[in-house]
């Protein structure tokens, strides 16, 4: 008898290897996804982490912590300066303004990235974004220990603790 010589693939070893790479790609394609958004929590963790920096050394250098409520000054200013901004400032943004004024926060709020910090308003005084896009929220009232904080991470929606079907999704000072 006269044997056949093979020197190839059969269709079924072609297609067993492309279902095999579709897999490991898949599956790199949503460890990837994953590494991703871990990157994108650390470095909003670690902008959040220098505006506590600096926050701590605003209160060592006023001996309270910045209260937004009290930056009418500084709205007035804007209006008076920059006739196109708008009406009401960003509690973050207002927080940034107070945190330029304390020279150890000045120079502390000068570490964040550069592209995170923007004056979109053009009002003449920035704010202070994740890296989602969304700008930071500052809370604090006269009471608390501390301010917080806040990314809405990337869902980009402030989630409530009483919603059970929220993603827990943000990204607080908390615990930082």
């Amino acid at each position: 008898m006269f044997k056949i010589k093979r020197n190839g693939l059969t269709l079924i070893e072609v297609l067993v290897a492309v279902a095999i790479i579709a897999i490991l790609s898949a599956g790199l394609y949503s460890v990837s996804n994953y590494i991703d958004m871990k990157i994108k929590i650390a470095r909003t963790k670690s902008t959040l982490h220098i505006l506590v920096t600096a926050l701590e050394r605003y209160h060592e250098f006023y001996g309270r912590f910045p209260i937004i409520d009290d930056v009418n000054d500084s709205a007035d200013y804007a209006k008076e300066n920059y006739p196109d901004a708008g009406k009401k400032m960003s509690s973050i943004e207002k927080a940034y303004y107070r945190l330029s004024l304390a020279p150890e926060s000045k120079k502390i709020i000068g570490h964040i990235e550069r592209k995170m910090v923007k004056d979109k308003d053009k009002d003449g005084f920035p704010e202070v974004y994740d890296v989602w896009g969304t700008v930071l929220m500052y809370e604090y009232e006269s009471g608390d220990n501390f301010p917080v904080v806040l990314s809405f991470g990337p869902d980009k929606v402030k989630n409530s603790k009483d919603d059970i079907s929220s993603k827990d999704d943000d990204v607080s000072s908390k615990g930082l």
